[in-house]
């Protein structure tokens, strides 16, 4: 999401006359686009804020800064940048999420990150927002920036693709649940879907550019198309495991949405991120292994072994439901990957729990773990009512516990890859290499001249190196 946030950050600069440069000391305006789940990455950007300024006052360089993403709850400009004809005060309060009712709203200062920053944060923008862009720097640089008027709303915007090979596709913004631990629905607001046809008509165009894989993101893709149906209606009649053995032939939204892709000539893979377990059903499951395009790779977060956990973190599903539907995919492909999210160190954790979680590794024998030492953010539901109460060593423990465990499972995953013929998308060169994955996201790396990024090329693995898996031309 972030990814694909920031290529339409980089479109809108392009079509304003604003070019990218390589190296930051050399930058006019540097743009935050932030993952604000943990509060230790917040804390992250005001120091490598702080940073920058000190380096920019050394070389007497003046340089604009910029926040966006999921730290971002209002667009709003430094107070410097407004005067009494402009500026107008709101007197809500800038703890609440608040979209801009017009142009003129971008006059304000109140957010809470500029007495924090002080002078060294020039603007504060919610990516949802992301047309405002070129009209707030029109204001702080004093010179009109080009077609400061023309932009769209965020998912309409253009994206400026960085990989040739695989594009990203936004489908779906915001989230309606409530983990306790998340700050996502008190930043990216409420669910709201793309239409399909703007989706279709996208992946089209992308595909005329060579395009060979799309990957569907949003916060919690499964639920495509729930903010258009009724939400009682949807949570007793869509989305229980109950409808498929009443009616097997029911297909939800996200499913009617992958069928019309599977269609695209030319589109060779379909991925999407991501799923949450308590709104997997039976026909994305299905999706895998009915459709031609859609990869044997799944992402959807865990988060926790233990039920007691799960319930305290606010999550819906259970740790059987969760495995219930690994079991399904691995009876129908043993080598289908799957990769999840892990928080070690949660309020009241007790050993007991944390072995509940490593129980699950050894049961679910993940291809990717994403293992966080948990961090108290400010302003979720946990912060409020749970105490940060499990030591940092603690923390830390657990956490080399799965690494270690994990590096030992992704061995054994990775080589009931040895010896199979699988068809790789090349994505990119690195230090001599080629390299690009298998439809079950392994990634491989490879020596070849004359193969080039988007090719498809069908190999035999043939070695594993440590993580890196290895493979003659078929």
């Amino acid at each position: 999401m972030n990814q694909a946030d920031s290529e339409k950050i980089n479109m809108i600069f392009l079509q304003s006359g604003i070019f990218r440069t390589q190296k930051r000391e050399e930058a006019d305006i540097i743009v935050f686009n932030t993952c604000s789940v943990r509060q230790k990455w917040e804390d992250r950007v005001f120091g490598m804020i702080r940073d920058i300024r000190r380096e920019a006052e050394k070389n007497n360089k003046k340089q604009i800064i910029g926040i966006t993403g999921c730290m971002i709850r209002k667009t709003w400009m430094n107070k410097k940048y407004l005067n009494k004809e402009n500026q107008k005060r709101d007197k809500e309060s800038a703890k609440k999420i608040r979209l801009l009712e017009s142009r003129n709203w971008i006059f304000n200062h109140d957010d809470k990150l500029f007495p924090r920053l002080w002078d060294n944060l020039d603007f504060t923008l919610r990516i949802e927002e992301i047309k405002y862009l070129p009209l707030m720097l029109t204001h702080i640089f004093g010179e009109s920036i080009w077609n400061d008027h023309k932009f769209d709303d965020y998912l309409k915007q253009n994206q400026l693709r960085e990989n040739k090979a695989s594009g990203i596709i936004i489908i779906q913004s915001g989230c309606d649940n409530s983990c306790s631990y998340c700050i996502v629905p008190q930043t990216r607001w409420r669910e709201k879907s793309r239409s399909i046809e703007d989706i279709l008509e996208e992946a089209n165009r992308i595909v005329a550019d060579w395009v060979k894989e799309i990957t569907l993101v949003g916060q919690n893709v499964n639920s495509y198309w729930k903010d258009f149906v009724d939400k009682k209606l949807w949570n007793e009649e869509v989305w229980s495991w109950e409808i498929w053995e009443k009616n097997t032939n029911f297909k939800t939204p996200f499913r009617q949405l992958l069928e019309k892709l599977d269609k695209i000539k030319w589109l060779d893979r379909i991925r999407f991120t991501s799923s949450n377990p308590h709104d997997m059903t039976q026909d994305i499951l299905d999706a895998h292994f009915e459709l031609d395009k859609t990869c044997n790779y799944l992402h959807f977060a865990l988060q926790s072994g233990n039920d007691a956990m799960l319930k305290r973190m606010i999550r819906k599903h259970s740790y059987s439901d969760f495995k219930k539907m690994v079991d399904y995919l691995r009876s129908k492909d043993p080598t289908f990957s799957i990769s999840t999210d892990i928080i070690v160190g949660y309020s009241w954790e007790t050993e007991e729990m944390f072995q509940d979680t490593i129980k699950a590794f050894d049961e679910c024998d993940f291809d990717f773990v994403f293992t966080a030492r948990y961090s108290v953010r400010k302003w979720t539901i946990a912060e409020k009512i749970y105490p940060d109460d499990i030591p940092n060593e603690e923390k830390a423990r657990r956490w080399h516990i799965l690494n270690d465990k994990q590096i030992e499972i992704l061995s054994i995953r990775n080589k009931i890859m040895i010896w199979r013929e699988e068809e790789i998308l090349v994505s990119g060169k690195k230090d001599w290499f080629n390299f690009g994955r298998t439809r079950n996201f392994k990634e491989v790396f490879f020596k070849w001249e004359n193969i080039k990024t988007w090719d498809l090329v069908k190999v035999k693995i043939t070695d594993l190196d440590w993580f890196v898996l290895r493979w003659e031309l078929v």
